[in-house]
């Protein structure tokens, strides 16, 4: 009984230092949000100060980072919402219930333009986006992020898909269902923790990526993360207290979705393709 007393302490001790360890970074953002410029840099650090609003207002007052967040949220919602329209078929096409000839070169093909690092295709990109007059406009963003995470959607539902026995959508097909019936009223409502795992991971992409977005986008569709380099300024230096309100300003949205998302979450992470 001791030793086992003595393990759970130890694993408990563990986990919180563990959870210690990766909240600190955001309370620090938090907190330096609150801070006036002084308390910002204070050595030794300021526990205990007088929080203020001022970063939040300057960061509201400055037109171009609302209307970064806007088109972020336009950007990633609408890339994200196409990659799991376009994937879910896409990977059921893939899955065991077909025969398809190397069925994992075509799965490793399409997980390399994931892998491909941005910079490789970040110019040539650019190329095509000036020659079809697509850079700075919702159209080219939402494409670029959707050949991004159209990839990694299909890796993932197809994993997701091959672990539904076969026999459920037989079963419904016996009864009359058409293939593509049986697709969104079986197989769909099965793995819908797989498509929240998959759809929080594609936005989270799309709302974070900055180099394709610092060169697709100037004024109409800059994004969040390009925004908030405009604090930091030649004759004002890095305006920490404003760029750590705007970051936490970022992260609200990520949350939310994790918090609408959470009983399925664990779920989708812990099946499939993860495996």
């Amino acid at each position: 009984m001791k030793e086992k007393l003595h393990q759970t302490i130890v694993h408990n001790v563990f986990i919180w230092i563990c959870v210690l360890i990766f909240v600190f970074p955001f309370y620090w953002l938090v907190t330096t949000s609150f801070k006036n410029r002084s308390d910002s840099f204070a050595m030794p650090p300021k526990w205990i100060f007088t929080p203020i609003l001022d970063n939040f207002v300057k960061v509201f007052a400055s037109g171009t980072f609302v209307s970064s967040y806007y088109n972020s949220l336009i950007i990633a919602i609408a890339s994200t919402t196409i990659s799991l329209l376009v994937g879910i078929p896409m990977a059921y096409g893939l899955s065991n219930r077909f025969t398809v000839k190397n069925r994992q070169g075509i799965l490793l093909w399409i997980l390399s333009t994931k892998m491909a690092p941005p910079m490789m295709v970040a110019i040539p990109f650019y190329m095509i986006f000036m020659v079809l007059h697509l850079r700075d406009s919702y159209i080219g963003m939402i494409l670029i992020y959707l050949i991004f995470n159209l990839s990694f959607a299909v890796w993932m539902l197809h994993g997701f898909i091959d672990g539904i026995p076969k026999e459920l959508e037989e079963a419904a097909r016996v009864d009359g269902a058409m293939r593509i019936s049986a697709l969104f009223r079986i197989i769909v409502p099965m793995i819908k923790g797989g498509i929240a795992a998959t759809g929080i991971i594609c936005f989270i992409t799309s709302w974070n990526e900055f180099l394709m977005a610092l060169l697709l986008t100037s004024s109409s569709t800059k994004t969040v993360p390009v925004a908030i380099t405009n604090f930091i300024t030649l004759t004002e230096g890095i305006r920490w207290g404003e760029i750590a309100a705007a970051s936490v300003l970022v992260t609200i949205p990520v949350i939310v979705m994790g918090i609408c998302v959470r009983k399925y979450l664990i779920a989708g992470m812990t099946m499939g393709a993860v495996k």
